[in-house]
């Protein structure tokens, strides 16, 4: 029998599980939008018609920083929820659907771990670099 809340698929040998579907995707779609927002913050921030050089009070340094810390934790709750489910299905036995699952489990932690430290690495920009300076 499916376990099922908020409308989100729990039984883990599932096609729709979402921690399995979460773990394999979750971690792209969070480096994308990290890439997307990352640069965003300063491309705008930037602008010439922003007389401070800051988003909602939040020096742009200081905004990077917190989408970049965001985006690592989307990626490390997915390599979790994969870990996790990995952990249980590796006590069950039988069946194509068990194969599966397992496969994406593992996948799952894999994207999890390769794409946080892709994200991870966005943080040395924000530490290192100084917000709107010109180049040479």
């Amino acid at each position: 029998m499916a376990r099922r809340m908020l409308g989100l698929d729990l039984d883990h040998r599932s096609s729709r599980s979402f921690a399995l579907w979460f773990g394999l995707l979750g971690p792209p779609l969070a480096w994308g939008a990290h890439l997307i927002m990352g640069d965003g913050i300063f491309e705008l921030g930037c602008a010439r018609a922003f007389v401070h050089k800051e988003i909602l009070g939040v020096p742009l340094s200081t905004a990077a920083i917190i989408e970049t810390g965001l985006m690592a934790a989307i990626a490390a709750m997915a390599g979790v929820l994969s870990f996790r489910a990995w952990q249980r299905l590796r006590n069950e036995r039988d069946g194509t659907s068990l194969d599966r699952a397992t496969a994406m489990a593992m996948m799952g932690m894999a994207s999890g771990a390769f794409y946080l430290v892709i994200i991870l690495f966005g943080f040395l920009p924000s530490i290192l670099l100084r917000a709107c300076e010109t180049s040479l």
